[in-house]
C-alpha cells in the first residue's frame, strides 16, 4: 500500500503548518485562558493533528493498493454425447460404467484444479450452469459439432488460465468444420480420449440419401441411396421404399464382401405439389451392432414450376459469380445471367431480378427499371461505387443514400435480432460479426418506415443504423437492397472458417425465397418451414394487419399443432416488434398439422398448414471411430492420446505437466483517502477527545 497525491507531496508541510497555527492561535493567544499549562499542550496537539489532517485532503490523497490474485489452472472436459458413443456393441458399458469413472476423474482433478465440463453433440451444454443441472450423459444427440468446443472457449475463456482441454470422443464429426484446424490455434494441450471402436463393425446401414429437395410437378425426381455393410459377406438383404400410399420401389442386396457399398439409384413420382415423405428400410439382419441405422426417411418438395431469377450487372464482378452459385444450388430456380445490355427479355416472366450496381451512370436502364416497377417483379440491389445514388433514391426501394463524397466505408454486418421476415440460423448469426467488410457507399442512410432491416452497419467497430441489408414492400412489389459490394468475399471466409459455404448460401437462398415468394395479402400471415430437423426448434412467426395495412398485435395468437394419434400442442405466440413470434422447441419425429387463430375487434382470423420434422440419421450411418484425428488433435496442441481404458492416465498426465499451474495477477486498486471511514473517524476521535477534555476542564 502507498500514498499518492494529486499535488506535490511537499505542500503537506503547509497543512501541518495550518494546523500547528491554528491550534497555537486557539490555545496560546493570551495567558488567561482556564486550562492548565499541560492540559493545554495536550488539547492544542489534539486540535492541531485533527486541523492538519483536514488540511491535507486538499492535496486529494489516494491510497494505492496492490492485491495478489492467483487463478488455479482451468482443466475442461468435453464429453462426446452424440448416438454414435453408445451404439455399438458396448452400449452397456457406456450407460452405466463409464459416468462412473468419469466422475471419479472429474472429483479427483476438482481436488486441485478448476473443472468445467461441457456435454458436445448438436451444442455445446455447460453442465456447471443451474438450467443443465439435471442434464445427463445419455447419448442422444442427433450430430456431432467439434470445432464449436474451440470456439467457444476461446470466447468465454479469453482471461482465463486454461491449463488444458480433455476431450472424450469417438473421433466422428457430422456438423461445423475439422476441429483439427481449430485445435492447431490453441495455447493449451489438448488430452484425448478415443472412445468407440475404430473397426469394421457388423452392420447393414444406409450411409446416405442423395435426392433432389424440390422437383417440378409431374416430374419424376432421381435418388441414390448409398448403402454399406461390414462383416456380413454372404448375406442377403432387401431395400424397400414407400411413400404413404406404399411400396415405390424395392431391390434385393447381394453382399459379396466384409467391406460392401453399393449406391442403388432409381426414380420417383413427385405427385401433387406439397411435401411428400418417403421411407428406406433395409433388413435387419442378425449380428447387427444396430439396427437403427437401417431405416431412414426424405422429403422432397413438389413445385408447380421454377422461378426464373435474372441476375444483371453493370460490368463483370466476382459478386455476380457468388451470387449464381449459391442460387444454382437451389432447383427452385432457373437463374440468367446477363450484363444489363444484353438483358432483352420480358422482367414480367421472372420471378426475382438482381441489379447489381444497377441503375449506373454508364448504364441508367431507366426503361427497364420502369418495367420492373409497373410488373411488380420482386428485384434485389446491390449497390456499390458505380451506383447512380440519385437514380437508385427516385425508384422506392425503402432506402435512400445521401452522398456528399465519392468514397466508401468498409462496412461489416451486424445481424438485426428484431428482424423477423425470416428465420436466419444461429450458426450463421454467430458468422456474420466475424465477416469481411462490404464496401459501402459513405454518405447518410435513411430506411423508409415499411422497410425491414436484416442486417445494419458496423463502421470502425461501432454499429450504427444504416442499414446494410434491408427489405421493403410497396403496393406487393417487394425489394431487397445489400448497401455494398464484396459478397464475395462473404462466400470466400465462410469455407475458410467452416471449409463449405452454408451460411452465405443460406444469406442468399433465403433472400431470394422470400423475395420470390408470392404476397400473402391476407391480413393474418404465418410463416415457417415446411421441415424442420428433429434436433432443431419448431419456429413460427406471424402478423397480423389492421385495415390500413399497419402492422399491430395487440391480439393474443393462438397455436394449436396435432401430431400423430391424439398428440396435441396448444400455445400462445409471444409478441415481438409489432409481430408475433413462437419457439416450440424439439418436437418429435412426424408430420403435423397445425392451425393459428386470432381476433381483431369483431373479425375472427384462422390459417392453417402442415410441416415436417425429420429424422436426423447421420449418427448412426458411421459407428467406425476416427481414432487417428484424436490423435492429430493431440499432438498438434502437445497434448496426447489415451484409449478408453487407459482413460484415468489423464489425471497423472495433467498432474505432471509442469505448465498446468496457478498464474499470479496483481491487481491496482485505487481509493480516496476523503472516502476512507478510517481517515474521518480519527478526525472525529481527535476532535470528539479535545471537546470532552474542554468540558472536563471547565471549557466551552
Amino acid at each position: 500500500m502507498s500514498l499518492l497525491t494529486q499535488y506535490p507531496l511537499w505542500l503537506a508541510i503547509f497543512a501541518v503548518l495550518l494546523g500547528v497555527g491554528y491550534a497555537l492561535f486557539l490555545y496560546f493567544r493570551n495567558d488567561n485562558v482556564a486550562f492548565e499549562k499541560r492540559s493545554r499542550i495536550i488539547m492544542a496537539s489534539l486540535r492541531g493533528v485533527a486541523m492538519a489532517l483536514l488540511a491535507f485532503l486538499l492535496l486529494a490523497p489516494m491510497l494505492k493498493m496492490i492485491r495478489k490474485q492467483t487463478d488455479k489452472p482451468v482443466i475442461i472436459f468435453a464429453i462426446d454425447n452424440s448416438e454414435s458413443i453408445a451404439a455399438g456393441k458396448d452400449a452397456n458399458w457406456y450407460t452405466s460404467e463409464y459416468p462412473k469413472q468419469l466422475r471419479k476423474i472429474l472429483d479427483d482433478l476438482r481436488k486441485q484444479y478448476d473443472v468445467d465440463a461441457y456435454l458436445v453433440g448438436d451444442e455445446n451444454v455447460d453442465l456447471s450452469m443451474s438450467d443443465n443441472e439435471d442434464r445427463k450423459i445419455d447419448f442422444s444427440d442427433k450430430s456431432t459439432n467439434l470445432s464449436a468446443l474451440f470456439d467457444d472457449i476461446s470466447l468465454l475463456y479469453a482471461n482465463r488460465n486454461v491449463g488444458a482441454v480433455v476431450m472424450l470422443s469417438d473421433g466422428i464429426y457430422n456438423s461445423g468444420s475439422n476441429p483439427f484446424y481449430a485445435a492447431q490455434k490453441t495455447d493449451f494441450p489438448v488430452y484425448t480420449v478415443g472412445l468407440g471402436s475404430d473397426e469394421q463393425a457388423t452392420d447393414l446401414f444406409i450411409a446416405d440419401i442423395v435426392h433432389n429437395k424440390e422437383v417440378l410437378k409431374g416430374n419424376r425426381a432421381p435418388v441414390e441411396v448409398k448403402v454399406q455393410a461390414g462383416k456380413l459377406a454372404g448375406k442377403t438383404a432387401q431395400l424397400t421404399v414407400s411413400d404413404d400410399k406404399g411400396e415405390v420401389f424395392s431391390k434385393t442386396l447381394q453382399i459379396s464382401g466384409n467391406q460392401y457399398f453399393e449406391t442403388v439409384s432409381f426414380l420417383v413420382d413427385a405427385g401433387q405439389t406439397g411435401l411428400k415423405k418417403f421411407k428406406v428400410d433395409l433388413d435387419e439382419l442378425d449380428g447387427e451392432v444396430t439396427h437403427k441405422n437401417n431405416h431412414a426417411q426424405f422429403f422432397i418438395r413438389v413445385i408447380e414450376s421454377k422461378d426464373k431469377v435474372a441476375i444483371l450487372y453493370d460490368a463483370p464482378h466476382p459478386d455476380v459469380a457468388a451470387i449464381r452459385s449459391a442460387l444454382e444450388l437451389s432447383d427452385n430456380y432457373d437463374v440468367v445471367v446477363k450484363s444489363v445490355d444484353e438483358f432483352k427479355d420480358d422482367p414480367s416472366g421472372f420471378g426475382l431480378i438482381v441489379l447489381h450496381q444497377l441503375p449506373s451512370h454508364k448504364h441508367p436502364a431507366s426503361a427497364l427499371l420502369s418495367q420492373i416497377r409497373k410488373s411488380g417483379v420482386s428485384s434485389l440491389y446491390v449497390i456499390g461505387t458505380q451506383t447512380d445514388l440519385n437514380a437508385f433514391n427516385g425508384l422506392n426501394t425503402g432506402l435512400q443514400v445521401t452522398q456528399s463524397k465519392s468514397m466508401t466505408n468498409n462496412a461489416t454486418a451486424a445481424y438485426n435480432n428484431n428482424f423477423m421476415l425470416f428465420s436466419f440460423s444461429e450458426e450463421a448469426q454467430q458468422l456474420l460479426p466475424t465477416l469481411p467488410p462490404l464496401q459501402a457507399p459513405f454518405g447518410t442512410y435513411k430506411a423508409a418506415v415499411s422497410a425491414n432491416t436484416f442486417m445494419t452497419q458496423r463502421i470502425s467497430g461501432v454499429e450504427t443504423k444504416y442499414p446494410l441489408f434491408l427489405f421493403n414492400d410497396v403496393n406487393g412489389a417487394k425489394t431487397g437492397v445489400i448497401s455494398g459490394t464484396g459478397l464475395w468475399s462473404w462466400k470466400v471466409y465462410d469455407y475458410v472458417n467452416t471449409q463449405n459455404h452454408d451460411a452465405f448460401n443460406e444469406i442468399v437462398n433465403k433472400t431470394a425465397l422470400f423475395l420470390v415468394a408470392k404476397n400473402d395479402k391476407s391480413p393474418f400471415r404465418v410463416r415457417h418451414n415446411a421441415v424442420f430437423a428433429e434436433n432443431a426448434p419448431v419456429e413460427f412467426s406471424a402478423e397480423l394487419h389492421n385495415e390500413s395495412g399497419e402492422l399491430l398485435n395487440t391480439p393474443d395468437v393462438k397455436l394449436t399443432i396435432k401430431g400423430s394419434g391424439d398428440t396435441t400442442y396448444d400455445a400462445q405466440f409471444s409478441k415481438q416488434n409489432n409481430a408475433y413470434y413462437l419457439n416450440m422447441g424439439e418436437l418429435p419425429v412426424g408430420t403435423y398439422t397445425w392451425t393459428a387463430k386470432t381476433q381483431l375487434g369483431t373479425k375472427s382470423y384462422e390459417k392453417s398448414g402442415s410441416f415436417s420434422v425429420q429424422e436426423i440419421f447421420v449418427e448412426t450411418a458411421n459407428l467406425v471411430a476416427n481414432h487417428d484425428l484424436l490423435r492429430s488433435i493431440a499432438q498438434t496442441s502437445n497434448g496426447k492420446y489415451f484409449n478408453r481404458s487407459e482413460m484415468e492416465k489423464v489425471v497423472k498426465e495433467i498432474k505432471a505437466n509442469d505448465n498446468i499451474k496457478p498464474v499470479a495477477s496483481y491487481q491496482k486498486k485505487y481509493s480516496m483517502l476523503l472516502n476512507s471511514p478510517w481517515y474521518l473517524a480519527a478526525i472525529v476521535l481527535l476532535l470528539g477527545i479535545e471537546w470532552f477534555l474542554r468540558k472536563w476542564h471547565g471549557g466551552y
